[in-house]
């Protein structure tokens, strides 16, 4: 019987050593190990917090400049839980903010229950008043307001809210540009709900080393230049009536880093806008027409193929098939070197140096030669639109695709990287849009890793592209590009007028693609204007006059 009873007060014993094992493991794991994030979620329960900014970094260009024209307001905060009696204070806020706020804050203190910003761009006057009435749930604070009246670069930017980052670069780098750690305003509460005793409303800095700050995008684009060219685009109408549809790219033509990207028309980023509004022409494809005849023309050159001295005949009209191609005013105008087929723009001719020396793979090689049916590398994968590359089945598909036609579509961001090789001998180098990620404190988070340059065509190539590139612009030749000329510095470049349907009516998109000074390129400039209806006529006096004013900031 005793043996029996000891064995059970061992057991007993035993068992009871175990819970108490047990239960000091649980105290030290939930004390020592967890004792910091549980108390952290403890003060988070009886904390409300309000940022006095937008938990987002800025977007800089490269000298600094913040793209968006961030504005700093005043902002009247309301904190429900530590309000009180709204009928009590309804006269005094009414004096102190005038009877149609006033009533815009007791309306969201009496339907509210968590803290917010319920008025912004308060005046100084109206939030000294506010500060004389000494109430508990107010406080005035500053508030961002992200997007400016002269903010820049509208479209390549984006826009963001609540949400996030939704187009733009606001949405590619969404992640790098949100963050926790700002400064909040910030009230404290008992375990019941109630204000603590003295607890006033505290601004308190981001201490918290789990939460990420914003980080600050860096970016290639001059906002002097950015500037202008919105300006003139501003000053542009619509060749058939109405505001301007256009995208206009400005690159570096040594380095192809953009310097700016804009399309028209507007918008203001912090009210909704429609598809037409949003889209960024810029990086939209469109259908490219001639300015891919001198990348045509290079490919072949570099290959053999043709040779800058020969000559082609400009006959007006070539029969292939049951098709007839026709030169722009079809009209026949005899034999014409390289040279001249390119200044006068004549279609027969790259008929013939396309379909008839090249063949349809080659003609394609010379678009993903220079990139075309690539991302220019401006945004991070899947950000960029491209338009795959026609699949020429026929004679006669080969045929439009050697004037630019049949199918082939670039944006001008990628039809200025292309002439960007053309213009400075011969490399291709992708668009080095963001240039770094940085803290605020400007240490270096990120470099965006992109495909390095690479050469497209040599020197002699370029050269001979370059001299056609001139004399389809210089004053009292043949060029079709005479009005993009630039006294005094020059300028060298292609115009197009590429046919297509948009809304099931024929259009004719505008583009002028060129570079300034003519001699040691320092501009290489695009301009698409959406159904434009001529390149020569429309597009290309555009682009001197953005020209003009760039060449004024020197």
């Amino acid at each position: 019987m005793r043996i029996r009873m000891a064995r059970r007060v061992l057991w007993l014993s035993v068992a009871a050593a175990l819970c108490l094992t047990a239960l000091a493991a649980r105290v030290f794991y939930l004390q020592v190990m967890q004792g910091p994030a549980l108390a952290r979620q403890a003060i988070s329960q009886r904390t409300e917090r309000l940022p006095l900014q937008m938990r987002r970094g800025a977007i800089y260009d490269r000298n600094g400049v913040a793209l968006t024209d961030p504005q700093s307001v005043l902002g009247l905060a309301a904190f429900p839980r530590l309000f009180g009696d709204t009928a009590a204070v309804a006269e005094s806020l009414a004096d102190a903010l005038g009877e149609e706020a006033a009533a815009r804050v007791l309306e969201y203190v009496r339907r509210h229950h968590e803290a917010g910003w319920v008025i912004e761009g308060l005046s100084p006057e109206a939030a000294e008043r506010v500060a004389e009435l000494g109430l508990p749930g107010l406080a005035v604070g500053p508030t961002g307001r992200r997007y400016g009246p002269d903010s820049l670069a509208r479209h390549l930017v984006g826009y963001a809210n609540a949400l996030g980052g939704q187009t733009g670069l606001e949405f590619a780098y969404d992640a790098e540009l949100r963050g926790e750690n700002v400064p909040h305003l910030t009230a404290r509460y008992d375990g019941r709900g109630g204000p603590l005793p003295g607890g006033a409303l505290q601004v308190v800095l981001p201490l918290d080393p789990v939460n990420k700050e914003p980080y600050d995008l860096h970016t290639s684009i001059d906002a002097r230049i950015q500037r202008v060219v919105e300006e003139e685009m501003d000053r542009t109408g619509h060749p058939t009536g109405g505001p301007l549809r256009a995208g206009v790219v400005v690159m570096d033509a040594a380095t192809g880093e953009p310097l700016a990207i804009a399309s028209r028309p507007n918008y203001d980023q912090a009210v909704w806008a429609g598809e037409n509004e949003l889209r960024n022409r810029a990086l939209t494809p469109y259908e490219t027409g001639s300015v891919f005849k001198p990348l045509v023309a290079a490919a072949a050159l570099e290959a053999g193929l043709i040779a800058p001295d020969e000559q082609f005949v400009c006959s007006g009209t070539y029969r292939l098939g049951d098709r007839t191609f026709r030169d722009v005013d079809g009209t026949p105008q005899g034999p014409v070197t390289l040279r001249k087929a390119i200044a006068r723009s004549c279609n027969t001719a790259f008929i013939q140096i396309g379909y008839e020396r090249m063949g349809g793979d080659a003609v394609l090689e010379a678009a993903r030669l220079f990139g075309l049916g690539e991302a220019t590398g401006a945004l991070p994968p899947g950000h960029e639109p491209v338009a795959p590359l026609p699949e020429p089945h026929y004679g006669g598909d080969v045929a439009q695709l050697s004037f630019g036609q049949g199918g082939l579509k670039a944006s001008p961001l990628q039809v200025a990287r292309a002439y960007t090789a053309l213009a400075n001998g011969g490399t291709l180098h992708p668009a080095r849009l963001v240039t770094a990620v940085k803290r605020t404190d400007g240490a270096v988070v990120a470099r965006p890793r992109l495909e390095p340059a690479r050469r497209v065509v040599s020197r002699a190539t370029a050269a001979e592209l370059q001299a056609a590139l001139l004399a389809a612009t210089v004053p009292g030749g043949e060029g079709t590009g005479q009005a993009a000329w630039l006294e005094g510095v020059g300028a060298a470049g292609k115009s197009g007028s590429a046919d297509t349907v948009m809304n099931g009516r024929p259009a004719t998109h505008a583009w002028f693609a060129g570079w300034f000074p003519a001699q040691r390129p320092r501009y290489v400039v695009v301009v698409l204007i959406e159904d434009g209806r001529s390149g020569g006529t429309f597009a290309a006096p555009l682009f001197r006059r953005i020209a003009e004013r760039i060449l004024e900031l020197e």
